[in-house]
C-alpha cells in the first residue's frame, strides 16, 4: 500500500493477469474505490506484458513516485514518474539492467520490489521469480542515477519433484512474490514470500479396456486440434497486441480475434467431450499457496538470509 496520489491516503496497486495496471484509491476507514487503470501521460494504458508485477517506488530520488514492473517472461520495467508531488505523469518504459544487461530472471514472472537491502541509503533491487527464488540487485550507483550490479541469491530455488508430481509440501514452491520488512523490529530487513506449488496424486489403475478408451480419446484430439490449429495459430497472433497500436487498428484487431473465438466454438464443444476421457488414467492437480518467512540473522550488509 502507498500514497500514490498524495491525497494523505493510502492506496492499493495491483498487476493482472492481462497486463494492465491499476489502482485502488483508498477513501479512508479501509474503503477503496474501483479500480482505474494506470495510465501514461499520452492517455494509453500503461501493458507491458501479462501477468504483471507492480511496485511503486522513487527510483530516481527526484520525490516522485515511480512505477516498478514485472512480467510472465521475467523482465522488470521502470516507468518513470514525470509529473509533480500528488499528480503523477508517466514516461516511457524502459527495461532496467543489472551489470549492463537486460533483466529476465529464471522462468519469468517477475515481481521487483525496491528497498535498502544493504542499508548503505539507496534503493536496491529485490526480484521475486517464476523459479520460486529470490534474487538482490545491488545498487552500486547513486539514488539519482541507480546502478545495479549482478544478482545475488537471497532465497534459492527448490527444485521440483524429479518424477514430475510437482513440489514437495512444505517445501517452497513457484512464482515467488516478495515483501521486504523488518517484521522483527530487530532493526535488520527480513523477507515475507509468498509462492505457489502444486503435488499430483499417483494415476489410478485402469482397466485394459479403459486404457484402450483413454488412448482413443487421445487420438480424436489431436485429430481434432489439428483441424483448427490455423485458427489457433491466428488467435495467438492476433492476441499479442503490438506496441503503439492505433484505436483503429486494435478495434479491427478484436473484431478479428471475437470473429474466431466464433469459429473455435465447435472445438470447444468436441473437445469437452474427450477431455474427460483423456485424463481419467493422469493423476490429480492438488494447488496450495503458501507464505514463508526469512529472518535476517546476519549483518546489514550481508546478502544472506536463512
Amino acid at each position: 500500500m502507498v500514497d500514490f496520489d498524495g491525497d494523505g491516503q493510502l492506496d492499493i496497486l495491483s498487476g493482472s493477469w492481462p497486463g494492465e495496471l491499476y489502482v485502488f484509491r483508498g477513501k479512508g476507514k479501509g474503503q477503496f474505490a474501483a479500480g482505474e487503470k494506470i495510465k501514461g501521460h499520452d492517455g494509453k494504458e500503461i501493458k507491458l506484458g501479462s501477468a504483471s508485477t507492480v511496485f511503486a517506488a522513487d527510483w530516481n530520488g527526484d520525490g516522485l513516485l515511480d512505477l516498478l514492473v514485472g512480467d510472465i517472461n521475467g523482465n522488470v520495467w521502470l516507468v518513470p514518474n514525470e509529473g509533480s508531488p500528488g499528480k503523477p505523469a508517466f514516461g516511457k518504459p524502459r527495461k532496467l539492467e543489472a551489470d549492463g544487461k537486460a533483466i529476465q530472471v529464471a522462468h519469468g514472472d517477475s515481481h521487483p520490489v525496491a528497498a535498502d537491502w544493504d542499508g548503505d541509503g539507496k534503493l536496491d533491487l529485490i526480484v521475486g521469480t517464476g523459479a520460486g527464488s529470490v534474487v538482490w540487485y545491488r545498487n552500486v550507483g547513486t539514488n539519482k542515477e541507480p546502478k545495479l550490479a549482478a544478482a545475488k541469491t537471497l532465497v534459492a530455488e527448490i527444485p521440483r519433484d524429479a518424477n514430475g508430481g510437482g513440489f514437495k509440501k512444505n517445501q517452497c514452491g513457484m512464482r515467488a512474490k516478495v515483501c521486504v520488512v523488518d517484521l522483527n523490529g530487530d532493526g535488520r530487513l527480513d523477507l515475507l514470500v509468498g509462492d505457489a506449488g502444486y503435488t499430483m496424486t499417483p494415476p489410478p489403475n485402469l482397466t485394459e479396456e479403459e486404457k484402450a478408451a483413454v488412448e482413443k480419446a487421445r487420438q480424436e484430439y489431436g485429430k481434432l486440434f489439428e483441424k483448427y490449429q490455423s485458427l489457433f495459430e491466428e488467435q495467438g497472433r492476433l492476441a499479442n497486441a503490438p506496441k503503439e497500436e492505433a484505436p483503429e487498428a486494435k478495434a479491427e484487431r478484436e473484431k478479428k480475434l471475437k470473429e474466431i473465438q466464433k469459429k473455435l466454438q465447435p472445438f470447444n464443444k468436441e473437445a469437452e467431450k474427450l477431455i474427460p476421457a483423456m485424463v481419467k488414467g493422469q493423476g490429480k492437480y492438488e494447488w496450495f499457496g503458501q507464505v514463508w518467512l526469512f529472518e535476517r540473522k546476519t549483518p546489514k550488509t550481508a546478502a544472506a538470509v536463512r
